[in-house]
């Protein structure tokens, strides 16, 4: 096992472990903010190694998966650090990685679609499909990007709801790709089955259930600053 592979390794690990207890814990609290940060920099330690290795093995769906769990990771973190109505030169980043991203996923598919697929293990030939919806993830967080920078930053709610979507959707990536895509790994009893694809069950759950308490709860509508009363009459200072 190689150095790059160990780093790889680690650092799943622990973005499963920390982005579980980020999903747990309420939002805006110390141990959501503690998490985050952990999980934050293993994902992006994660998706890096990942990518540095899918490259050398030439396994495009893993290299076009990095490149997306990097781009959703980092542009998450962007939107809850930003304060309200702020965007600037990192939102444009942001959104010329997306647009490369969703790009790159078409050609994939497209490609796929010809018959110049991936093989994995040797056997297994990667749907067209595959390539589409990570295409499609990073479509949607582009536009999203270009939405915020049109209307020069997002108020409170929806940063939150950025922030949230683009990070479980990382942590559903990382889950899958463990759960789902390393099963050789669980005993044979627990291969195929369904408990293996109850964590990532678990973060959609999780995924709707924040979504829609941050959606309707007061909590978290921007502040709007106090009213004048304008009624009230001015009175000239005496002489």
């Amino acid at each position: 096992m190689t150095w790059q592979l160990m780093v790889h390794i680690v650092g799943g690990a622990l973005g499963l472990l920390s982005g579980a207890a980020a999903m747990i814990a309420a939002k805006g609290s110390l141990p959501h903010r503690m998490a985050g940060r952990v999980f934050f920099a293993s994902m992006l330690v994660m998706a890096v190694m990942g990518g540095y290795i899918a490259v050398l093995a030439g396994v495009r769906v893993s290299v076009l998966a990095a490149v997306l769990t990097a781009y959703l990771v980092s542009s998450g973190r962007l939107a809850a650090r930003r304060a309200d109505g702020e965007a600037g030169i990192l939102e444009w980043l942001v959104l010329a990685v997306g647009v490369s991203v969703a790009a790159y996923g078409l050609h994939l598919g497209i490609e796929a679609r010809s018959g110049r697929a991936d093989v994995l293990d040797g056997t297994f030939v990667v749907p067209a499909a595959i390539y589409f919806v990570f295409s499609g993830i990073a479509a949607f967080g582009a536009v999203s990007d270009a939405w915020t920078l049109a209307r020069g930053g997002l108020k409170r709610r929806s940063r939150i709801l950025q922030h949230l979507w683009r990070m479980s959707v990382a942590l559903y990536i990382a889950a899958s790709s463990f759960f789902t895509g390393q099963q050789d790994l669980f005993p044979e009893t627990l291969q195929g089955s369904f408990l293996l694809q109850l964590p990532e069950l678990l973060v959609i759950g999780l995924l709707v259930f924040w979504a829609l308490r941050v959606a309707l709860s007061k909590r978290y509508r921007a502040q709007r600053p106090a009213r004048v009363d304008q009624t009230k009459e001015v009175k000239s200072p005496s002489l």
